[in-house]
């Protein structure tokens, strides 16, 4: 068994921006979010880093920003506007995930980050 296959026994929650509809303006408004749980993902460190990647602004605030990678299975749908929730934490995916289909490690990765403060 691969050391990601290992870690691949959590469960996570997509939540996913609702279909547009129209307010009393008639304007468009995203519509209730969905929630799509996925078994056999989970959350984990960056590569090559043990506890993790964050940063810190002090600039008139105390903003801490930390990163951290979504590996999922195969076929999971994880898009740009998604939000991952896991163990308590609401993660936003930071650009277009990566599917890696074809090899031994296949898995769907994608770069996550949480900005509190």
């Amino acid at each position: 068994m691969s050391l990601i296959a290992a870690l691949m026994n959590d469960s996570v929650v997509i939540e996913r921006p609702g279909a547009p509809t129209r307010d009393s303006t008639g304007s468009y408004v995203p519509g209730p979010p969905e929630f799509i749980t996925v078994t056999g993902a989970t959350v984990a460190s960056p590569y090559g880093v043990a506890v993790g990647s964050s940063s810190e602004e002090t600039d008139a605030s105390e903003t801490v920003i930390t990163r951290r990678v979504l590996l999922a299975p195969v076929g999971t749908d994880v898009r740009a506007s998604d939000r991952i929730r896991h163990g308590g934490r609401v993660w936003e995916v930071v650009g277009t995930p990566l599917v890696l289909p074809l090899t031994s490690l296949a898995h769907v990765e994608a770069v996550l980050r949480e900005v509190t403060g």
